[in-house]
């Protein structure tokens, strides 16, 4: 009897210890801002809820271009809209680009409501360039943010009501994003 206990758990406890499997999300662009020549595609967002809520886990695929700067660090974070605004990075949310062409995938565990952002960042740690990117409804809610900050060398985001219109690259505010929904030209 132990023994068919002892063997009905073992072959039970990975299916009790598996992660939620993460599914294609649709998702819309919200506030942007590249430097010319810079652009970020993203090509596909998985994740464990299409909520994109606490505790969902997210992985975004896509591509990034690279011209203003000769190495950057592009990053996946959330902008918290609740919270004290500290948050641990994990390894997976980053990825070092060189000037050129190169795809990537970034993933996060998402801890505090927000936004969730692709962004590039300098030597400095200074942000030059993103996107932000979430449910119809999260991009609703921070459609009046501004991204002037990325291209004037500024750390801090200053809010206004206006859209932002600064972007260079083929990325469209409020669109359903699919796979190559926004290819580089």
């Amino acid at each position: 009897m132990k023994s068919v206990l002892a063997i009905g758990l073992l072959v039970c406890a990975p299916l009790v210890a598996a992660p939620p499997a993460q599914r294609s999300t649709e998702t819309v662009l919200g506030p942007k801002a590249f430097r010319d020549g810079d652009v970020i595609e993203i090509t596909d967002v998985r994740a464990t809820s299409s909520k994109l809520e606490p505790g969902d886990s997210v992985t975004v695929r896509g591509r990034v271009r690279l011209a203003s700067h000769e190495h950057a660090q592009l990053g996946l974070y959330l902008t918290q809209t609740e919270g004290d605004g500290h948050e641990e990075t994990d390894p997976s949310q980053t990825v070092p680009v060189k000037r050129g062409l190169s795809d990537f995938e970034l993933k996060a565990t998402i801890k505090h409501r927000g936004a969730l952002h692709l962004t590039l960042y300098g030597r400095s740690g200074a942000p030059f360039g993103g996107v932000y990117f979430g449910t119809a409804a999260q991009m609703k809610r921070i459609e009046g943010w501004s991204l002037d900050y990325y291209l004037t060398g500024d750390t801090r985001p200053q809010v206004r009501r206006e859209q932002v219109t600064t972007a260079t690259a083929p990325l469209v505010p409020e669109r359903t994003l699919s796979p190559s929904s926004c290819p580089l030209p």
